[in-house]
């Protein structure tokens, strides 16, 4: 069977969470023969606005200073770029690099569309040149992507054995368990499929029916669970911290102004320990 993944996005910045994305993404790409794509977003808007003011007699001595640190930004991101293309040379990894200039989260929005998957930290930071050290939240980058993200925290993702899978029938943890179906396929995954917060009738339903679909896609090796409570209390540290990875769906396509899945996927990216699939 051909595998599903055939292209990979990998955002880049100065972080070591871009590092551990773009060996994660390497390991991926040698199991479903993919192409990796790593991608620079130089935040020119940001950097003028941060030091030219709209208007006022020193606008004009502020030009060189934006100039200076656009170079600086664009220097920082070349070697990006040289970082991630000597990481996948190593591994034998088919790559390319694209460098584009403007609003980061758009700029990748925009390109995501043409990958089957993304691969970024749980923390980024592509606002380096006006914010510093202060890193930004991935959900300010997950809103309207129509591509699966895989979140990983800051030593990457070393193995792919075990994967939760939180489900509770709804469009977006669907789009989730089918997306993830297809990465899957190539791994040995041990399945947990978690239904929270459902009478018996329906949770026995819901698992029955994924079960269902795992195993028609080739995934037969599977754990099914279910609880009374809500999944935020059903799920603690400890045991997420069991899996190699946890499925889940976005359920608003507002990030920025509301929660999804409850609270549940919010509360594990900032824990920013637990890798994440996600899927609108």
């Amino acid at each position: 069977m051909e595998n599903a993944i055939t292209r990979i996005l990998v955002p880049l910045d100065p972080s070591i969470y871009a590092d551990a994305a773009t060996k994660t993404a390497c390991h991926i790409a040698e199991i479903h023969g993919a192409e990796v794509g790593g991608v620079v977003v130089l935040d020119s808007h940001e950097i003028t606005s941060s030091l030219v003011p709209e208007i006022g007699p020193y606008y004009p001595m502020m030009i060189d200073a934006v100039r200076g640190k656009k170079q600086h930004a664009d220097h920082v991101l070349k070697d990006c770029m040289t970082r991630f293309a000597s990481t996948c040379e190593s591994e034998g990894i088919k790559h390319f690099e694209t460098h584009w200039e403007g609003i980061p989260a758009q700029k990748l929005l925009e390109s995501s569309i043409f990958y089957d998957l993304i691969v970024i930290g749980l923390e980024t930071f592509f606002h380096f040149e006006t914010r510093g050290e202060e890193g930004d939240s991935l959900s300010e980058l997950l809103d309207r992507t129509v591509t699966p993200v895989l979140a990983v925290p800051s030593d990457g993702i070393s193995k792919f054995d075990r994967a939760l899978i939180a489900f509770d029938g709804s469009l977006s943890s669907g789009r989730a368990l089918q997306d993830f179906s297809r990465f899957a396929q190539p791994f040995d995954f041990e399945v947990t499929v978690f239904v929270a917060d459902k009478p018996k009738r329906e949770a026995d339903f819901l698992l029955r029916e994924a079960e269902a679909f795992l195993h028609s896609h080739g995934i037969h090796n599977i754990v099914l669970e279910q609880e009374i409570n809500p999944i935020e209390i059903s799920l603690p540290a400890p045991y997420l911290d069991s899996f190699d990875l946890v499925v889940a769906g976005i359920h608003s396509k507002h990030i920025i102004k509301d929660f999804f899945v409850g609270s549940f996927t919010k509360t594990l990216i900032e824990r920013k320990n637990t890798p994440l699939f996600l899927s609108h």
